[in-house]
């Protein structure tokens, strides 16, 4: 393939030529990943069955977001540069932690919503007779373990 032209893609003003790149030489080509949906394949980047999204990565470094829906409903199609940010969204959303990590590092751990974590987890079997008491000694609201905690340190204090 020969040289592609990026322009400018803003309605409201004149087209104009941005740069241009070779998909050929191109040091990264990634097509997006599709999921099943129970009817289709369909694109996780552009939600199309037939459209579809592409990510060029240039030999100078810069990424180049190729999106074509011309298939699907007659839609557009361009070619357009992204910034290293947008780049790193687009892989992550697409699921391409691999080329995320060779061009960004390694990626952080998940977090979820919830709590921060207390402490490390300790496992005790209390026995049917002591998780009655502890039960009993719970104030309103309170989980049994942060009835034990509270009961534990109580008894440590005292000790």
């Amino acid at each position: 393939m020969a040289r592609v032209n990026v322009y400018s893609r803003d309605p409201y003003e004149d087209k104009t030529l941005l740069g241009w790149f070779d998909p050929a030489t191109c040091v990264e080509n990634i097509d997006e990943k599709t999921r099943w949906n129970g009817n289709n394949h369909i694109g996780i980047m552009s939600g199309g069955q037939v459209g579809y999204e592409r990510l060029y990565r240039t030999k100078g470094g810069r990424w180049v977001r190729y999106y074509n829906f011309s298939s699907e409903y007659n839609g557009p199609e361009y070619y357009e540069f992204l910034t290293d940010d947008q780049a790193r969204d687009w892989l992550i959303k697409d699921g391409d932690d691999e080329i995320v990590e060779k061009y960004w590092g390694e990626l952080e751990e998940e977090r979820g919503p919830g709590r921060p974590e207390v402490g490390a987890a300790t496992n005790v079997r209390l026995g049917e007779d002591l998780t009655k008491k502890v039960d009993a000694a719970r104030q309103n609201g309170e989980s049994r373990a942060a009835a034990i905690r509270r009961l534990l340190e109580k008894a440590l204090d005292s000790a």
